[in-house]
Formats: C-alpha cells, sequence, structure tokens
C-alpha cells in the first residue's frame, strides 16, 4: 500500500496474541506471521494488560481458558480502560462453546469466537481485515496531525512575516503607505505625520494627489493612471502639501497590485536634496556668466597683446635701424659717451624685439588651430638640435638622446618649439665654464607619453616649480642669464593646447628634468 505523502514511514500494527500454552503461541504466531506486522505474545491475563498500557494493538486474540485470570475477566479490564476500550477482541478456545459463553463474549465487546482446531487461512482472512482497519486508521490519524501540524507551522510563519512587516511598516524612517486605485491612502505608517504634520485619518480623507501641489496635481494623477493600467514600478518627483501650509519635495515609488486594486508606495522626503540642487544650479548660472566674461576678457586680452607686439615692432624697428645707421657710419666721429649711448640703444631694442617676438608667439597659441597627429619626436629633435649646432659647438654641450623615442599624438610645429625653448634653456641656464649636459628621453606608460629633457643646469627651487610657467617670470637679472622670461609661458600653453601637462622636477645646484605628457597613438605603448 502507497505511503501518503505526508506520513514519513510506512504505519506496522501489532497484534497481541494471549494464550498461556506456549506451543499454541508458536502456532498462532506462525500462522501470523504471513500478514508482517509486529506479532506480541502474552502467556496471561496479567501480562496481556501490562502490553496494553504500552502499546496500541489492532485486535487482540485471546484464549478464553486460563488459569488464574481467565480470557472473559482479561477482556472485562480491557474494555475498562479509555485506550483500549474499542480495541478488537477475538476469542479463541479448544473448549466447546455454550450459547451462554458466546454471549458473554460479545457482551465483552468480542468481534468473534474461534474453536480450535482453526484454520489458518481463515485466521489470517479475520485478523487481517482488522490489521487493515487499523492501519487505515492510524493512517488517517497520522495524516490529520501531520495536516494540522502543517497548517500550525503555516499559520506560524504568517503570523512571524506578518508581525516583522507590520514592525518594518511603524518604526520605517521612510514615508510607506497603501493607496487604492480609487487614489485614496488605506493605511499610512507614522512617518508620513512625522514629515507633513497630517494624521492617517486626515490623510485618508481625501485622494493623495490633492494634497499635491497644484502645478503637480496633473502629473500626479497621471502616474496613478500610468500604475492602474499596469505599469509595473514607477518613480516620480513631486510637491506635497504640509499642515503648515507649505510644501516639501518627495520621491515617491510606487507599484501596482491588479488583483486587490492596491498600489504599495515607498516614499522618501528628497527636500534637502531639491534645495541643494537649486542652489547648484543657480551657482553654475553665475559661474557661467563669470566664466564668458572670463573668456571675453582674456580674448579681448589676447586681441591687444597682439595689436600692441605687432604694432610696437614697427617703429621699434625703425629705432633700431637708425641707431644701428648712427653707430656705423658716425660712431668714430663721435665722443666715446655718445657711441656707449648708442650702443646701449641698439641693445635695448634687440631686447625689446625678442620680448615683443615671443610675447606676439604666445598670443597665437591662443588663436592658431591645433591638430594632434602622430608624431615622431626623433625627427623634431633633430631639427632643433641641427638649426643650433653652433651654439652647441660653443659651449662644447653634449647632448644624448635615448632613442627610440615613443611616438606620440602632438602637433609638430607646436612641438619643436616647446623643445627649442627647452632645449635653449638647459643650453643657457648651468654654472659658469660648465659643459652643459642634456640628455632626452621618452617614457610611455597607460596610454600617455612623457618627453624628458634633462640637463646639468644651476636647478631651481620646488616653490618656484609652478611660478617659472607663469608671464614674464624670471628668476634671475637679465645680465647673468638673458631671456624674456615667457619661454616657460609658452611651453606650459603649447602643451595645454596639445591636450597635454608640463612640469619640472629640479633641486638647486642638481639640474633640472622638463616633462610634457603628451597622449600616445595606438599601439605605440612600449617603453624606451
Amino acid at each position: 500500500m502507497p505511503i501518503h505523502p505526508l506520513i514519513r514511514t510506512e504505519v506496522r500494527a501489532n497484534i497481541l496474541v494471549v494464550n498461556d500454552r506456549p506451543e499454541q503461541l508458536v502456532a498462532l504466531g506462525t500462522v501470523l506471521a504471513v500478514l508482517e506486522e509486529n506479532v506480541v505474545m502474552a502467556q496471561s491475563g496479567e501480562e496481556a494488560l501490562r502490553q496494553l498500557l504500552h502499546h496500541e494493538f489492532a485486535v487482540v486474540l485471546l484464549d478464553v481458558h486460563m488459569p488464574g485470570m481467565d480470557g472473559f475477566e482479561t477482556a472485562s479490564l480491557i474494555r475498562q480502560r479509555k485506550r483500549s476500550r474499542s480495541t478488537p477482541i477475538i476469542f479463541v478456545t479448544a473448549h466447546g462453546q455454550g450459547d451462554a459463553q458466546v454471549a458473554r463474549s460479545y457482551a465483552l465487546g468480542a468481534v468473534d469466537y474461534i474453536q480450535t482446531p482453526i484454520v489458518p487461512e481463515i485466521l489470517r482472512t479475520k485478523v487481517g481485515v482488522f490489521v487493515e482497519l487499523y492501519k487505515k486508521s492510524e493512517e488517517l490519524r497520522l495524516v490529520t496531525e501531520a495536516e494540522h501540524q502543517r497548517q500550525l507551522d503555516e499559520s506560524k510563519k504568517k503570523l512571524e512575516a506578518e508581525t516583522k512587516r507590520n514592525l518594518f511598516f511603524v518604526l520605517s524612517i521612510d514615508l510607506l503607505a497603501v493607496a487604492g486605485f480609487d487614489g485614496y491612502f488605506k493605511q499610512t505608517n507614522p512617518a508620513w505625520e512625522k514629515v507633513l504634520g497630517f494624521t492617517d485619518e486626515e490623510l485618508k480623507a481625501k485622494a493623495f494627489y490633492e494634497f499635491a501641489h497644484p502645478e503637480d496635481q496633473a502629473a500626479t494623477q497621471e502616474q496613478l493612471e500610468k500604475l492602474k493600467a499596469g505599469t509595473a514600478i514607477t518613480y516620480f518627483e513631486n510637491r506635497f502639501c504640509c499642515k503648515g501650509g507649505h510644501y516639501r519635495w518627495l520621491g515617491w515609488t510606487a507599484a501596482p497590485f491588479a488583483a486587490d486594486q492596491l498600489v504599495y508606495i515607498f516614499a522618501r522626503d528628497i527636500t534637502e536634496r531639491k534645495v541643494a540642487e537649486d542652489k547648484i544650479r543657480t551657482l553654475n548660472q553665475k559661474l557661467q556668466v563669470h566664466v564668458n566674461e572670463v573668456m571675453a576678457i582674456n580674448q579681448e586680452l589676447e586681441t591687444f597683446s597682439y595689436s600692441i607686439s605687432h604694432d610696437l615692432r614697427a617703429p621699434l624697428r625703425s629705432m633700431q635701424g637708425f641707431a644701428q645707421m648712427l653707430a656705423a657710419e658716425y660712431g668714430p666721429l663721435l665722443p666715446e659717451q655718445a657711441r656707449e649711448f648708442t650702443n646701449r640703444i641698439v641693445e635695448s631694442s634687440r631686447r625689446m624685439d625678442r620680448l615683443l617676438r615671443d610675447l606676439l608667439e604666445y598670443s597665437r597659441l591662443s588663436q592658431s588651430e591645433i591638430k594632434n597627429q602622430p608624431v615622431n619626436p626623433e625627427v623634431i629633435v633633430d631639427e632643433v638640435l641641427g638649426s643650433i649646432q653652433s651654439e652647441i659647438r660653443d659651449k662644447h654641450a653634449e647632448i644624448e638622446v635615448n632613442r627610440p623615442l615613443a611616438s606620440l599624438l602632438a602637433h609638430a610645429p607646436t612641438l619643436k618649439q616647446i623643445l627649442a625653448n627647452l632645449i635653449a634653456n638647459a643650453l643657457k641656464f648651468v654654472e659658469p665654464g660648465k659643459a652643459p649636459h642634456i640628455r632626452i628621453y621618452t617614457e610611455a606608460d597607460n596610454g600617455t607619453v612623457r618627453l624628458w629633457v634633462e640637463d646639468n643646469g644651476i636647478g631651481i627651487s620646488s616653490d618656484q616649480h609652478e611660478k617659472i610657467f607663469g608671464l614674464f617670470q624670471r628668476l634671475h637679472d637679465a645680465e647673468t642669464y638673458p631671456g624674456t622670461g615667457i619661454g616657460l609661458a609658452i611651453v606650459r600653453k603649447s602643451t595645454q593646447r596639445m591636450g597635454g601637462r608640463s612640469g619640472v622636477e629640479s633641486t638647486p645646484g642638481q639640474g633640472s628634468r622638463f616633462w610634457l605628457e603628451l597622449s600616445s597613438p595606438e599601439g605605440s605603448l612600449t617603453k624606451t
């Protein structure tokens, strides 16, 4: 017989056989063994009663004539106990039966009265009926108990879940609510009153979209209609009225349950975030105005600088030309002091021309079009070094180029101007009598290439590392180290126009390492 899914083990029945004669117990046990149930033997009425105290039996086979307590007395005591009151009893006897004995046995609740010799098949059939009846009753009882326990467990789980849900609902700092498809709140947690001031009854008195700001009511109703139409989950923001008459911003997350005609709502007070966003928006607008003003001023300054640099050079060249002609043609006729004044005019005009030329070049950087392309810096370095070979020989300079140099994305003419400025500075800013040593190399890493120009010059203190890249920044007097103070400003601005960075590593007396960092062309990331 298949086992019910709620019963973990098969039910086996107990059969109690009571007889004072051991050979009869063995014979009856052999006959009943075929049923494959638990057969329990007892040789007296007293022993049978003890077994009935500890076990339940499907049927009792009880000998009528036993010494001491006979079968009828034993049956009477069995019937007096509540647990065994309905246990089927079959009387078995080897003596002739009279009507009085049969009547007495049935009066005691016996279900049958069998006389020896016993026919095994008949006995097994009769006992089997009561065994099957017992097993079905026991299985029904176990199934009922298991079902009852399952229902108890489910009820307990539901109760625990409901308790946790209610606890979360009540204690949550966020605004939780259940609303109907009609737009009215069905349930709200205490956070609503804490944030808005309205009681639960006041919030339920009208549709929740009526609490929205007049400018937000239509949009809120539209969101409700979307939820009713089957939108899974929606998020929206609106201004919600407070009891004091002011409004607070709420961010809503809502999910519909069409079967129950309900909307489950999770809302959060986002007023502070909205205020912060408004402030940031206002600041950004003001900042943009200032940026536009600064850009306009810079444009005017660059235009002015370009105009001044360009327009001043014409009269300057005239002054320089006349002074040179005066010195060349009338120099011997001039007094010594007049010749000195003339030479000073020539030298000053030359210095001013260099300054205006550099300033003009700096101004052009903002107006010229810069388009980066893959560039081999070795070609640029060779061009720069070739143009200053005489100065390199005069200074007995040693130039070391660690080839190959990594390719980079740059504007070739602009890169050439940067290298020309850096190499010129490396040749110029050395201790008197010291031969310059310049090393040029590259380092590629993570899609960028850093180009280094390293020298053995006088060095720069750390507090000046950024300052020297500004316009007209000089660390030494023009007599000792001539220059306009614009070269490194051109380096910085040129690198920025190409989308890169520039800087310096230096210590006074230990030389400097100027660098510029630009993007690397795809596939050119090998370190050198």
